[in-house]
């Protein structure tokens, strides 16, 4: 995250207030789901892919990247 001047507060918000922007997908290696979650935050378009585990409400996040164009 630090690479990519995404802070843990980005993060917390993206998690928070963001979007899915894809189905969610089963993971074959583990029982739950893979998901992508965007939010523009601070003029900043942060994506978040997180493994979601079942039946725990616990999130893992997988990478944190910035999408914005340019």
């Amino acid at each position: 995250m630090k690479q990519r001047r995404i802070t843990r507060a980005m993060l917390a918000e993206t998690l928070k207030m963001g979007l899915l922007a894809r189905r969610p997908e089963p993971d074959m290696r583990h029982p739950g789901l893979k998901c992508e979650m965007r939010r523009l935050v601070a003029g900043v378009n942060v994506a978040a892919v997180v493994y979601v585990e079942y039946p725990q409400p616990a999130l893992i996040v997988v990478t944190v990247i910035d999408v914005s164009e340019g």
